[in-house]
This record gives C-alpha cells, structure tokens and sequence, in this order.
C-alpha cells in the first residue's frame, strides 16, 4: 500500500492499460502529484495542475530520456545494439526538444500544414472516407479499425509525405514499431522485429529523402529537404540523420493517434441512434462531436517532462532533474471541469477545453489534420449507415501501454441505409 493509502500503481500491469481512467480518477482525488513506485517518476492528474506545466516550458522541458520507452530485455539486448548499429544513431525531433531545437523543426514542419494545405486536403480525404465506409458489408462483423479508421489517416500520410500507394503496408509496420515500445513491455521476439522494422524504415527514408534532393516534388519530403538546406547562422544544414527521425515522429502523430481517435469516438457513439441522425441532418455537428470523442480519447495519454530547477506542483517539492508524467486523458476527465466526465456530451460549452493535443508550443502540429479526418469519418457513417453496432464489448482490448491509449480492434456490425444499399448493389 502507498503512503497515500493507494494501492500500488504498475503502469504496465494490465488491470492499469485496460482500465486507467478508474485509477486517474482516484489519483485526482487522492494524488494529483503521485510518485509511482519503482519507477522514480511522478503522474500529475488535473488539468489545473497539468496545464500548470505546459505553460511553464523553461522549468518543466520536453527533453526527456528516460520512462516513455521500455528496454530490451537482456536475453536481446547485444542482437538489438548490432541492428541499431547498422542504422541512424537516434535524434530528438520535435517529441524531445525545446526551443531553439524544437522552433527550426517546427518552422520546418509547419510548412506543409498550413490552412491552405489542409483546405486542399479535405475533398481527397472526405472522398477516401466515402469510399471506405462505402465498402463495409451490411450485416456482417467487420473490424472497424482495419476497415475504416486505419486506412483513412494511413492514405493521408502517403499523400502529404508523397510516398507510393504500394507503401501502405509498410506506414503501418513502421508505425507500429515506433510505439511498441512506448509504455509497454515486449517479448524478446518482438524486441528483434522492432529493431529490424526500424531499420527498414530508416533505409528506406534516407533513400526517399535522397531522391527528392535530386528531383524535388510536391510533397513533404521535399519540403522538409529544402528547409533543412536553409541553415540559420551559425547552424549546421540537417540532414538525412536528423530528418528520419522527424518523418518517424510524423508517421506517428499522423497516423496512430488518429487511428485511435476514430475508433473511440465510434465506440463512444455506439447504440446512439439520435446522434448518428444529427450529425446525418447537421454534418457540421460533426465537428462537436469530435471535439468531445477526443477529450474522452485522449490517445496519446500523456507526455513527459524533466523538471530543470527545484519546483513545486500540488504541494510536493520537485527537485531539479524529477520526471513528471502530465497525464492529458486524466486532466481531460478532470470533474473540476466536466461534470459526468465519463459520458460523452457534444454540447458541452467548454468543448475546445480539453488537453488531447497538448498546449502551447509543443501542441500537436497535426491537429487539424486528424480533426479532419475524424469529421469525414463520421459524415460518411452518418450519410451511408442506418446502425452501427459494436459486437462483443465485453471482450474489447487496448494496446499494451500506458503511454499510447487505444483499441486494438472494434468489430461491428453495421446496416446500410435503403438508398445507400441499392446504390451500392
């Protein structure tokens, strides 16, 4: 038992991965500021408390090393030393770096999701959605995730990185490598297939990059080569070392957390006939609904910070060099500001109060982008399906992790509406 009366919290027990919102709200009552044992770093549950640091970038920083991924078990650990040997040497990008590092990769980055870029998005993801949700079977169970909302972010990313069609295979094995390891514990097996999935991303990327320095397109690849050529005084030009690790942080934040997202909201709007209607009568509802599925999904649960001066959050003393673990899902349930926040409620007045994409100068730099395509997602549903309804809830599962919230599957069973059926037959 912990002083505080609490029971041990191990972030990476399953009883924690499958149900943590249960613990979160005791720690808000209980615990805001909690050591978690063994572990020698603390959670922060509430959103005062969370929002307290992140609008404190100089003494609570992004450039963390340590508690967000697991170590190679030792069985493995000289196999998984000699794969990385053969590749780039990591380095902090955007998830790990603080100004003036994280302001010339955000400068960077920024470039290809400008209002302009995203409007010129929209037609081809709305379509992309159309399309998939225009193929699933009427009356049969169809995993939702691998039918609708991994495909969809997946194509987005090709488009905007400009990678071939025939690469999607290959956005979701690189995807699901970079985050095995994020608040998870991996078999030894599954260790040597990481490494080896990291490896192939990183040669085929240095590759791709080469390219576009010989023939620049349209595409982020591009973009991101010509900006990294641009030193400011007195800098280094990136190169290819620095910028496969940006595309890895990319793929992920474009790919996986929206996936996520989208699986959630659809879970959270299961047998919610009245909601499915409105969004089909008022698409633009759509966008309350999203707001509110991403305050309750929170996919990337929370994010690290090291503490760079002696500190004080919630009462607990926080010597220089602590690690704070600023729990986003837990601050997004916080009943100081959402009353009954478990329940999701689209016309809740403090909607765009939530924490899902961070805040301030680390806030999610594709968080446009996913709100999109979560909104084409649901008008899609809306206008084609007359039910959605997610079969064996009771044996649902969510990724081994504490740091990356989000089913591993959803099947359902949906029924396509009379005029949407005879269209499609």
């Amino acid at each position: 038992m912990a002083a505080d009366g609490l029971p041990e919290l191990d972030p990476f027990s399953d009883d924690f991965q499958q149900t943590p919102f249960v613990w979160y709200a005791r720690l808000r009552e209980q615990a805001p500021v909690y050591r978690v044992p063994g572990h020698d770093w603390y959670m922060i549950t509430t959103m005062e408390l969370v929002r307290e640091a992140l609008r404190d970038p100089q003494t609570f920083s992004n450039v963390v090393d340590v508690g967000r991924r697991s170590a190679p078990p030792p069985e493995v650990a000289a196999e998984v030393a000699a794969i990385r040997a053969e590749g780039v040497p990591y380095v902090p990008a955007l998830g790990l770096n603080d100004p003036p590092v994280h302001t010339r990769y955000r400068r960077l980055v920024n470039r290809a999701f400008t209002p302009r870029a995203l409007a010129s998005m929209e037609p081809l993801v709305q379509a992309t959605a159309d399309e998939l949700v225009g193929t699933l079977p009427s009356g049969e169970a169809t995993d939702l995730i691998e039918a609708v909302a991994r495909p969809l972010p997946i194509y987005a990313i090709l488009r905007i990185l400009g990678l071939s069609d025939d690469r999607r295979d290959d956005i979701v094995r690189w995807s699901d490598a970079a985050t095995a390891s994020l608040g998870a514990m991996l078999t030894p097996q599954r260790w040597i297939e990481v490494e080896r999935d990291v490896l192939d991303f990183q040669r085929a990327m240095s590759a791709e990059l080469d390219e576009r320095r010989q023939q620049p397109r349209a595409d982020l690849l591009s973009t991101l080569v010509q900006g990294a050529a641009d030193a400011p005084d007195g800098e280094a030009p990136l190169g290819n070392k620095e910028l496969v690790w940006l595309v890895r942080e990319l793929l992920v934040a474009g790919n996986e957390t929206t996936t996520r997202t989208i699986a959630e909201i659809v879970l959270n709007l299961d047998g919610d006939p009245q909601l499915w209607g409105r969004i089909r009568q008022e698409p633009d509802y759509a966008a309350k609904v999203i707001e509110e599925g991403l305050r309750l999904s929170s996919p990337a649960i929370g994010m690290f910070r090291r503490v760079t001066r002696d500190s004080e959050l919630g009462g607990v003393v926080l010597p220089q060099g602590t690690t704070v673990f600023l729990v986003y899902g837990s601050a997004n349930r916080d009943e100081q500001l959402y009353p009954d926040p478990d329940e999701l409620r689209p016309d809740r007045p403090n909607l765009r109060d939530h924490v899902a994409f961070g805040h301030g100068i680390h806030v999610c730099v594709g968080a446009g982008l996913a709100r999109m395509e979560a909104g084409a997602v649901l008008r899609s549903m809306a206008e084609q399906l007359d039910d959605i309804r997610v079969v064996g809830k009771a044996e649902l599962r969510y990724l081994p992790s504490y740091f990356l919230h989000g089913l591993r599957t959803l099947p359902a069973v949906v029924q396509r509406r009379a005029n949407e059926a005879s269209r499609s037959a």
